[in-house]
């Protein structure tokens, strides 16, 4: 009897091991990092279904703030812009979140200028299965709860096109289609 309690323990230890190394393996695949996030967004689109496409996440990280997540159910191929807007709010199709989060009134460029817009991002491309990834760092924005820079309980928004990084004040990227609001993760 000792012996099938002991076999029996080490099958179930083994396969807890296993089972907890796929989920570090797995998040190590998909970009996203061990520690938890300091905030979270769950991104819906912006009709009256208000159908989630997606969750993004933010932690901050040395040099910055890790954006990462993926939306799911796009278009296979298609480039579309991801923006951090400067209210939190999704009402109105997206609109009431207002512009893009600029606390340093610069101009709308590509996310690594550092004198653009704190919340410009870089754009996604969904693959062939119509999931599109993001893990980037941004080092103009803050997962503080207040302050300036602070990114907590404003939006993310999904854009119907790609930003162009030059089109002011938007980079031309067209209708929002989904929105998500900032919160403590």
């Amino acid at each position: 009897m000792n012996k099938l309690m002991l076999s029996s323990a080490l099958l179930c230890g083994s396969a807890l091991a296993m089972t907890g190394c796929q989920t570090i393996q797995d998040q190590l695949q998909t970009g996203n990092p061990l520690n938890q996030p300091a905030l979270k967004s769950k991104i819906e689109t912006v009709g009256e279904d208000k159908k989630e496409v997606g969750q993004l996440f933010l932690r901050p990280v040395e040099g910055g703030v890790q954006v990462y997540g993926k939306l799911m159910n796009m278009q296979p191929g298609k480039t579309v812009a991801l923006h951090i807007h400067e209210t939190g709010s999704c009402a109105m199709g997206g609109q009431a979140a207002g512009s893009h989060f600029n606390p340093d009134n610069f101009p709308h460029s590509s996310p690594d200028d550092v004198r653009g817009h704190a919340g410009d991002l870089p754009n996604l491309t969904a693959n062939e299965d119509g999931v599109a990834t993001i893990n980037y760092v941004n080092n103009q924005i803050s997962t503080d709860v207040v302050g300036k820079y602070s990114v907590n309980r404003l939006a993310f928004i999904v854009h119907a096109n790609a930003d162009d990084y030059t089109t002011q004040p938007s980079g031309n990227s067209g209708d929002r289609i989904a929105c998500g609001i900032i919160t403590k993760a």
